[in-house]
């Protein structure tokens, strides 16, 4: 699809994919702040569930897992940790490996943000019958699989 491809009422910069993306962006983080945490984000929350998920990661398995590049996984790390959400130690037999763990903190908010995370998800497609939001995940979902 093209932007030629859409009416002549949409003008630019609504036309473009990106733009829209963008935008859907902002809602989602708004829509995160006042729903689930303004202290925890949504990429510390994906953290959080990955480590529960695993049991354990090192920061590199971290960066594959949530797709973010190793000084914000890094940045996240430290910010998580000072805040009592995770503790980090160095892997046994490799000293330049660090291994990242839940704490008790970080298990229980994990658990208590879990069904506003739901919200969130709730709140941006209420507007949307089942199958266009089942469309629109595996629409972005096949965007990113690239």
């Amino acid at each position: 699809m093209t932007a030629h491809d859409l009416p002549e009422s949409i003008a630019e910069p609504q036309r473009h994919v990106g733009n829209l993306i963008r935008r859907a962006q902002q809602l989602h983080l708004a829509t995160w702040a006042r729903t689930v945490s303004a202290e925890i984000t949504s990429a510390q929350y994906s953290i959080l569930a990955v480590l529960n998920r695993l049991g354990g990661a090192s920061q590199r398995e971290l960066c594959d897992e949530v797709d973010l590049d190793r000084s914000t996984i890094t940045d996240l790390v430290r910010r998580m940790e000072r805040a009592g959400l995770i503790s980090r130690q160095r892997a046994d037999g490799d000293a330049r490996r660090n291994v990242v763990t839940l704490t008790e903190r970080g298990e229980s908010e994990r658990r208590r943000l879990a069904p506003l995370v739901l919200e969130v998800q709730r709140e941006l497609t209420q507007h949307m019958d089942p199958a266009e939001a089942t469309a629109l995940y595996r629409a972005l979902w096949s965007l990113l699989e690239r």
